[in-house]
């Protein structure tokens, strides 16, 4: 009788198990499918589904954040600041006038040569002044003989031409001197050449030695440069040009200064694409009164746009497929249609959606991926 007990409750609950199990089955679906394909993009989750647990939903929000760029440029001088300077002409250097670290300002003597080349276009510019002179005086005297009935009109005319002529020698020479930064007003003729500093600045290099015979092809043998301020020239990739016209802050940091950060301002943005980058050159003036910035140093930039509403959901939630990336989005009760988005990243890993979802719709933001198999 005891068997016959414990055999009739085994076969009790042997029975219990398989009609729990055939009503799981039948909750699931008719065909045993938990996820059922309605048309291309609209899946549905068969009721009962153990799937409905691993899924998170969330509303789609807006949220304030500031998107930024990342990028590294190069620090330069401001080339209007900024001056390399050779020989004009051949000559020996007779004379110098600075030291490093000299501040001079736009004029200042920097160094003597003394060259032949000069002294012929010195000699050039003071002949061509006398003769305009003479021929000047010449032209007037024979206006005033013409004027007096003594002169004819062809000899004035003859004087008016050789002074019209002796007048373009004088401004082709008066030219020449200016491209060589002659003082035409202090000129005396076997002098050497005084270089002069086209900038206002600090002395950075000066390798001047007296009595070297330099070439006009020399390197620069002196460079002023003010560096109050200097740029910062960056490349924007292409997919961030669009966010550049927005930037309301861009902070700088140096691999020698990398605890502080240094502010700086968009004052350029390139026209024109680097074909073989596929970069927009950007160049952004810095406050460098400190001296922190020195040309030639690399630096690291985080460009920050102005807080706008986005809306910014768990990277979790978007899935990828041969026509772009996509959302579940819930359009009923277990059914969900897969809607194209486009993204880019935040700096903190999740994702920006520009396009394809609106403030209200509900989206499957964890354990979309157990829907895909």
């Amino acid at each position: 009788m005891k068997q016959n007990r414990i055999f009739s409750t085994a076969t009790t609950v042997a029975v219990l198990f398989i009609m729990l199990a055939c009503q799981s089955n039948s909750q699931q679906s008719a065909d045993g499918q938990e996820v059922k394909q309605l048309g291309n993009d609209t899946i549905e989750i068969a009721k009962g589904s153990s799937l409905i647990s691993k899924l998170k939903h969330e509303q789609v929000s807006t949220s304030p954040y500031s998107e930024t760029i990342q990028t590294t440029g190069v620090i330069t001088p401001i080339p209007t600041q900024y001056a390399e300077i050779a020989v004009p002409l051949a000559g020996r250097v007779v004379k110098d006038y600075i030291h490093l670290g000299q501040t001079v300002n736009v004029g200042t003597p920097l160094f003597d040569i003394a060259s032949s080349d000069y002294s012929e276009i010195a000699k050039d510019y003071s002949n061509s002044l006398s003769e305009m002179k003479q021929a000047e005086r010449a032209f007037n005297r024979a206006k005033d003989l013409y004027y007096n009935r003594v002169a004819s009109s062809k000899e004035m005319e003859e004087a008016q031409t050789a002074y019209n002529i002796a007048r373009e020698e004088y401004n082709h020479s008066l030219a020449v001197a200016k491209e060589y930064q002659l003082n035409v007003n202090n000129l005396i003729v076997g002098q050497p050449m005084t270089v002069h500093s086209p900038v206002r600045g600090k002395v950075l290099k000066d390798d001047l030695v007296i009595g070297e015979y330099l070439h006009e092809d020399a390197d620069a043998k002196v460079i002023v440069a003010d560096l109050d301020k200097v740029w910062l020239k960056a490349n924007i990739s292409e997919k961030d040009v669009p966010m550049v016209s927005n930037i309301q802050q861009v902070d700088i940091r140096t691999v020698a200064n990398n605890d502080s950060v240094i502010h700086g301002k968009i004052i350029y943005l390139g026209g024109m694409l680097d074909p073989e980058t596929r970069t927009l050159q950007t160049v952004i003036e810095c406050d460098n009164r400190n001296g922190i910035l020195i040309p030639n140093m690399y630096a690291d930039l985080i460009l920050y746009q102005s807080v706008r509403d986005y809306i910014i959901i768990p990277k979790e939630a978007v899935l990828q497929r041969e026509n772009g990336r996509y959302v579940l989005r819930k359009v009923g009760e277990r059914l969900y249609y897969r809607t194209l988005v486009n993204v880019h990243s935040t700096a903190d890993g999740r994702l920006i959606v520009t396009d394809g979802l609106h403030v209200g719709d509900e989206i499957i933001t964890q354990g979309a991926f157990y829907l895909t198999k």
